[in-house]
């Protein structure tokens, strides 16, 4: 499912097949009344989902969550390639604040492939310029895992 990318900046990349097309899939993950339903673990309402989408080149996906009760996501993802429904690259900035603690701000690039496959769609991600290992990791073995399984549930559920 995952393995981290060597080379000259820490990097991970994370693929999931999913049961939907190219398009449903691109259209589950980047639409902001699908994300308010797959964003959070914690649900839409639980987890305070908030999101919009400029989905273009130099555009803006906003999005603000409750990742767990104490945890509260900012992320800001900047549109850097739109290539529907192949291929999102997007730079990256994560603000989080831990029981109402400012965390240090995330800067990272990811990239969005959607490839057709017999049984739908093969996502795979590629997020890299990490600054240390310790947030990689999280972002492989947590939240990308756990992002990728709500996404397919979701277009799962409305395929």
């Amino acid at each position: 499912m995952s393995h981290t990318v060597q080379s000259q900046t820490i990097g991970l990349q994370v693929s999931r097949e999913m049961p939907a097309t190219p398009d449903e899939v691109f259209t589950a993950y980047t639409d902001p009344e699908a994300q308010r339903v797959w964003l959070s673990q914690l649900g839409p309402d639980a987890g305070d989902v908030r999101t919009t989408v400029d989905l273009r080149i130099g555009g803006v996906w906003d999005a603000t969550f409750l990742a767990n009760p104490s945890v509260l996501v900012h992320d800001v993802f900047t549109f850097l390639e739109v290539d529907r429904p192949r291929r999102l690259v997007t730079g990256h900035i994560g603000e989080s604040t831990v029981d109402g603690r400012a965390q240090p701000p995330i800067r990272t690039h990811i990239e969005v492939r959607f490839a057709p496959t017999a049984a739908g769609t093969l996502v795979t991600v590629d997020h890299t310029e990490f600054a240390d290992a310790q947030t990689r990791d999280f972002f492989e073995n947590v939240a990308w895992p756990g992002g990728l399984d709500r996404l397919a549930a979701y277009v799962a559920e409305k395929h």
